[in-house]
């Protein structure tokens, strides 16, 4: 396994990381948190920008945006518990930060992709477009919109701008990163991409009780 350098995070640390098997090709990418990354964390919504191992190669993504949702975000009675929002980029920062979300640049982020550009199943949430982001895409069959008593638990997401994928996101509370639950599950995938690279379709969140630390993962990539 490959790691980035840490970076702070509470008061611990995070850091990205890539596994390649015998062959060097790649298994899993994602993030690590420290046990203590879960203690002291700001009370105002905060990003940390993480670039990915050099070893990260092929990869569809650019670098990694961990968004700590202090308050959660609207809709209030589905996302509104503290949790993270781990954003895998197809773009590159600097295309990120021509991303108003405002004006005509709200058409883009709203335009609709290609059918085959969809995953199966997944809907765009209404007003839910962000500056640096684009707008979010849900699938309406997660635990979050089954009337489940406290949102969701985790789940996961995608973000287009201009009729591209822009994202692939997991969101995880902080209540069941602290619980110390795993999860591994697949999820839908378009049957095209607009960008060359490698895709994942399954997603994990583990905990490891000798290193006391949590990872969210990306696995089940493959070449389109």
């Amino acid at each position: 396994m490959f790691e980035s350098d840490p970076q702070p995070l509470g008061e611990g640390t995070v850091r990205t990381y890539v596994k390649l098997d015998a062959q060097n090709q790649l298994q899993e990418v994602g993030v690590i948190l420290t046990e203590a990354a879960l203690a002291d964390l700001p009370d105002d919504a905060t990003e940390y920008v993480l670039q990915l191992p050099p070893q990260a190669t092929g990869i569809a993504f650019t670098h990694v945006g961990l968004d700590w949702r202090s308050h959660g975000h609207p809709p209030a009675p589905i996302y509104g518990s503290p949790h993270f929002d781990v954003h895998f980029y197809t773009l590159t920062p600097e295309e990120r930060e021509q991303i108003t979300a405002t004006g005509s640049d709200l058409e883009k982020a709203y335009l609709a992709p290609a059918s085959d550009l969809i995953p199966a199943g997944y809907v765009l949430a209404p007003d839910s477009a962000e500056p640096r982001m684009g707008a979010h895409w849900i699938d309406p069959t997660s635990e979050e919109f089954q009337g489940t008593p406290h949102g969701f638990s985790h789940t996961l997401i995608y973000g287009f701008y201009n009729g591209e994928m822009a994202f692939l996101e997991p969101m995880i509370t902080l209540d069941f990163l602290k619980s110390q639950q795993e999860f591994e599950g697949t999820f839908a995938v378009p049957t095209q991409y607009s960008k060359e690279g490698l895709y994942p379709s399954a997603y994990n969140i583990t905990y490891n009780e000798a290193t006391q630390e949590h990872t969210v993962g990306l696995t089940g990539f493959t070449q389109p």
